[in-house]
């Protein structure tokens, strides 16, 4: 049986459809942890029955070195999926939504993928390219904003309880309709970064009195934040 990492996200969406165009008959699988936001978890089961995928979930269970959050976290963490993965279902091939854009980026957790053979059917598209294909296939996500996991918005030692804190806070900054975002955390502070920074600047007051309920004791608005917020956190200010 062959499997695919399934995030819900555009990209291991597209492979899907790409897999199931070339009758591979396959199960997709998403990995649920403290670092994968509920939203991101939600989307998967929605698309994958969209999809009409044969769709599981497994909980991920990382060693104590990952919490200490080290420069090769995301190896540490695609390696325990890609062994679970193998330990679950002795898979013949294992697949994944790396594009040709993710291959010039530093990702440490493609070294996973090559310890383990994975099989990247997007690895010669863009992510534009990939987007438009979602977009002429009617998939539901083809223009979400890229997610990542919670731990990339983390300095320092990853705590559960700050994951809980920064996700509230990105669920709260959606509602009030920014679609990119990400709420970075240091030494207990959070540094927003959101498409729209000056509409940041003029809820201040109502985001700074959320925030610091959540726990946080300072609220920062990151004017340098990218389109792209995707990526792990830059270097501390």
């Amino acid at each position: 049986m062959d499997v695919l990492l399934f995030s819900g996200g555009v990209d291991s969406s597209v492979a899907a459809c790409i897999l199931r165009m070339r009758g591979v008959k396959f199960l997709a699988v998403t990995f649920d942890a403290p670092f994968v936001p509920r939203r991101q978890m939600e989307m998967a089961r929605r698309v994958a029955r969209t999809l009409g995928l044969k769709h599981t979930t497994l909980k991920l269970d990382v060693n104590g070195r990952f919490w200490e959050n080290p420069p090769d976290r995301c190896y540490i963490c695609k390696r325990r999926m890609l062994e679970i993965l193998c330990r679950e279902f002795e898979p013949d091939r294992i697949y994944d939504g790396t594009n040709k854009d993710d291959l010039n980026e530093t990702r440490p957790g493609l070294k996973a993928n090559e310890e383990f053979g994975v099989v990247s059917p997007l690895r010669g598209l863009s992510k534009s390219e990939v987007r438009m294909m979602a977009k002429s296939l009617g998939l539901p996500n083809w223009n979400e904003p890229s997610e990542s996991c919670l731990a990339t918005r983390i300095y320092g030692r990853i705590e559960p309880e700050v994951l809980r804190m920064v996700e509230e806070a990105e669920n709260f900054l959606r509602s009030m309709g920014f679609r990119d975002v990400r709420v970075r955390c240091e030494l207990g502070n959070a540094r927003i970064e959101v498409e729209d920074p000056k509409r940041a600047f003029e809820l201040g007051e109502v985001i700074l009195r959320r925030l610091r309920g959540l726990g946080f004791r300072r609220v920062s608005i990151d004017l340098e934040a990218r389109t792209d917020l995707s990526l792990s956190p830059r270097s501390s200010p």
